[in-house]
């Protein structure tokens, strides 16, 4: 198969055969066609799975057979079509699971996860096939010869622990030679929106978000740059010194004060650099995210009162849900009226406002991070409709939700839009 056509053709002719997702990735990071039953893709989980699968430089791999891989405890594999030397895309076959989640580390894995978001895990993981480990392999090995017409010896070793998906380039130095290999293969630095999004929580101190996106992220290492070419725990150490400063500042700017913050993140990354393995780095930086968000929770708490923190907290979980003056003032256990005036003397906003603000962050985040139509965010958010939407939209950020979306777009992707009325 030497052309994208071939490739789309084959991708949703294994879809029907398999019973499996199966996306074609063009090598600019891009999904050319994605062959998933409904019940997987309506899944709001799967939006995500989709951005990361789509995001991954699979151009860098130069790998003669087929790449198994794992993400968050679901199960992949790739091939890449070759036309000569040059990459016309990948066939990218998953997510399906090698058994069934009633074993206990999977159990621990979905309660850690917040309540709200772990019922459509679940639901995802119930839709999702069940591939042995055995016939993945002999499928990888099947999908391989059709596309590249070369067989490859069964007992190869097609487990990627880590998929890095980095070719180190020894002969080719200079700085302008390495952009134009990045730039060629669609090999591109992480996505800005998830760092602005994990940025915004720690800055809001919210730790339950912050543990729902570090659960949520399965993101390589390929997606945050190589720092070091001698090393992967140098690189590793690089990457995580820049991430605590980035986590430090935000939260000076949480209300964190400035000096404790920055003791704190000089204290982290000494550690760091006393470490010689890759988990012992990993679980520094976790500690260090975490202790941060705390931190920062704890100096906001103190601006408020205990009913104003039931209040925001229990807006924080139920943006999705029906939040009432009333049912805020049976958790507070003060009267309707007493409880609206008190939330706006501390907060500055009435409560119908800043669930407004909050419900257009949240839809913020969708628009950036996932290929969600706007109408179904609108919904999901409680706003009775699109227009009333775009109207609350565009008070709280200064632009439509289209606009915010395409100002967010990664470079070389696209969204399609239904055609609406702004």
């Amino acid at each position: 198969m030497n052309t994208l056509i071939e490739l789309n053709t084959f991708g949703r002719l294994l879809h029907h055969a398999l019973q499996l997702p199966v996306f074609v990735i063009q090598p600019g990071r891009t999904i050319e066609s994605a062959y998933v039953d409904t019940a997987i893709a309506d899944n709001p989980f799967f939006a995500l799975l989709r951005e990361e699968i789509a995001g991954y430089a699979y151009a860098l791999y130069a790998a003669e057979q087929p790449i198994h891989f794992s993400r968050a405890r679901l199960q992949y594999f790739f091939v890449n079509a070759n036309d000569e030397d040059r990459l016309i895309g990948t066939i990218v076959v998953g997510p399906y699971l090698h058994k069934k989640q009633e074993d206990d580390q999977w159990l621990e894995t979905v309660e850690e996860l917040h309540a709200s978001n772990r019922g459509w895990l679940l639901e995802l993981y119930e839709e999702i096939s069940i591939v042995t480990e055995e016939r993945a392999q002999a499928l990888s090995l099947m999908v391989h010869f059709a596309i590249r017409r070369q067989a490859v010896d069964p007992s190869a070793a097609l487990l990627s622990t880590d998929l890095l998906f980095h070719t180190l380039v020894e002969d080719k130095r200079e700085r302008d030679a390495e952009l134009s290999l990045s730039r060629r293969s669609g090999m591109l630095h992480t996505n800005l929106s998830h760092e602005r999004v994990l940025l915004h929580y720690v800055r809001a101190g919210e730790r339950e978000r912050v543990r729902t996106f570090v659960m949520e992220s399965i993101v390589g290492e390929d997606e945050f740059g190589l720092l070091s070419k001698r090393s992967r725990l140098r690189s590793e150490k690089n990457l995580m010194i820049t991430g605590i400063a980035l986590i430090c500042r935000a939260a000076i700017e949480g209300g964190l004060h400035e000096e404790d913050a920055l003791t704190l993140s000089d204290s982290y990354i000494q550690q760091l650099e006393e470490k010689d393995k890759l988990q012992e780095v990993i679980r520094i930086m976790r500690e260090a995210l975490f202790d941060f968000v705390d931190r920062v929770a704890d100096v906001r708490r103190g601006h408020y009162s205990p009913a104003v923190q039931d209040c925001l907290h229990e807006i924080a979980n139920q943006l999705y849900g029906e939040i009432t003056l009333d049912r805020l003032a049976e958790l507070t256990h003060l009267s309707p009226n007493y409880l609206s005036g008190l939330f706006k003397k501390e907060v500055g906003l009435t409560i119908s406002e800043y669930v407004q603000r909050e419900r257009i962050e949240e839809a913020k985040r969708l628009l950036a991070l996932t290929d969600y139509p706007i109408t179904d965010i609108a919904t999901w958010l409680n706003f009775s409709d699109q227009s009333y939407f775009n109207k609350v939209f565009k008070r709280w950020q200064g632009s439509t939700p289209k606009s915010y979306r395409q100002s967010e777009q990664r470079p070389g992707r696209k969204r399609a839009e239904p055609s609406s009325t702004e």
